[in-house]
Formats: structure tokens, sequence, C-alpha cells
């Protein structure tokens, strides 16, 4: 798929129905932890896709159910994932770690975006979703011009201070004209396209450290050219709950 076809088909996903929107999110969370899995661990298992599967599940209908009853399945699933992971002795932490870490990541990160098209407005998880590419297409263009002052060359060497910038620059104009045609507040709108760009970095740079641990270039194929869901949605899942934290400081 390229992203040519995704970015209208995400456009329409989350814009369809709260149905889609979900779907959406629970697709790319699943493939994400495929991708993260095999980039971490770096093998392929049944149950660990399958298993994956339950707690994706739990994590998107825990917030809609009775207090004991989420309780009672994360206990369950606790339990399972502790059952699995003493079946290897010597990695018994090192896979309980990584799979733990990766359901957060892939999972619950991408949650709260869900949360802000359900409680708030499919158009406001837009808005922040552009934001997000803006920052990340102009960093990428500002790097490749004037990129000269590398901020971690041995972890990610394209990533350059006035890319950054660039693209922080490129993110908050662009929430600003956004803003003013969609009647938001204009400090509001400043102080999202300020505080998004660093987060998204460091989401950048975590799956940057992650793949170079590897030895990987890419997450995944699903994007040709452009890598796997990891590669595309590295800044996006990180800043799930940023979002979510401005779309309650907006409301308020």
């Amino acid at each position: 798929m390229t992203i040519a076809v995704f970015l209208p088909l995400f456009l329409v996903l989350v814009l369809v129905s709260r149905i889609t929107l979900v779907g959406l999110f629970v697709v790319l969370s699943f493939l994400a932890f495929q991708e993260y899995w095999k980039v971490a661990v770096g093998e392929r298992k049944l149950f660990v896709t399958f298993f994956s599967g339950i707690v994706l599940f739990w994590t998107y209908a825990s917030p809609w159910v009775t207090q004991s009853l989420k309780l009672l399945g994360w206990y369950g699933i606790a339990l399972f994932l502790a059952g699995w992971a003493v079946q290897d002795t010597r990695k018994c932490l090192e896979r309980m770690g990584f799979f733990l870490f990766g359901s957060l990541y892939c999972f619950v990160l991408p949650l709260f975006w869900v949360k802000t098209g359900l409680e708030f407005s499919p158009w406001l998880l837009l808005f922040f979703a552009l934001l997000v590419w803006v920052n990340d297409t102009c960093a990428y263009l500002f790097g490749i011009r004037w990129g000269n002052h590398k901020i971690a060359p041995s972890l990610s060497p394209g990533k350059s201070w006035e890319g950054f910038l660039g693209g922080m620059g490129s993110t908050v104009l662009g929430s600003v004209l956004i803003g003013i045609l969609g009647r938001l507040p204009l400090s509001w709108s400043c102080l999202c396209g300020a505080i998004i760009p660093p987060v998204a970095l460091l989401g950048d740079m975590f799956e940057s450290a992650l793949k170079r641990r590897s030895s990987v270039k890419d997450s995944g194929e699903l994007f040709p050219g452009h890598g796997g869901v990891l590669d595309r949605f590295d800044a996006f899942f990180a800043v799930g709950p940023l979002v979510y934290l401005l779309a309650l400081f907006g409301r308020g």
C-alpha cells in the first residue's frame, strides 16, 4: 500500500463512523506490535500473534466495561503472560518486559488517538494528525536542504537541528492557519504546534534506536519505499497521550 493510497483511506475511515475509526487504529496497533516484536525480539511466533490480539482487544474494550470486569481481565492476562514467559527461564524477564512495553507502545499510546476522536471530534483528531505529518514532512525537507548540525548522528544520521526547527516552525504556522480557518483559539493552536514536534522527535528517535539495536533499516514493508507501520507512525503513536491532554486543555 502506498502513502498516496493510505492517507485518503485514513481520512475516510476516521470520518465515516466511530466503528471505522476504532477499526483503523485496532489494525494499525496490531500490525505495529507484530513489527515491534520482530524487530525487538527477532522472532515470529504464532502464540505471540494470538496473545497480542487478545491484549489489544482488552486494551480497547476495558475503558467501556465495569471496574471489576476490567481488573479481572487484566489479572487473567497477567497470569497468562507469566505462564508463557516462565517456559524459558533464561529469558523470562526479557520476554515479559518486551511484551509489556510493546503493549504500551503499540496499543495504549494509539488508544489516546481513538479517545480523542470519540470523546471530542474526529475533525480534531485530523487536526492533530495533520500537525504531526506537517512536522514530519517539513523537518525532512529542511533537513535535506539545510541540515548541517546532526542531533544524534550515530542513532539517526538524517535528523538535524535545522530540520527539527524548520519542522517546528512550519507546524506552528500550520496550526495557526488551521486554527483561523477552523475558528480555534489562537493561543491554543500555537501551543499545539509548538509542543507536538519535540515529543514527535522523541518517538522518532526511539524507533530509530530500536531498529539500530537490531541492525534493520525498516520495521516492515507495508508501505513500499516508506517502511512499515512503526516507520510511519512512530511519532504519531508517541504524541497520542499529548494529543488527548491538549484536547482536554482546549475544552477547559
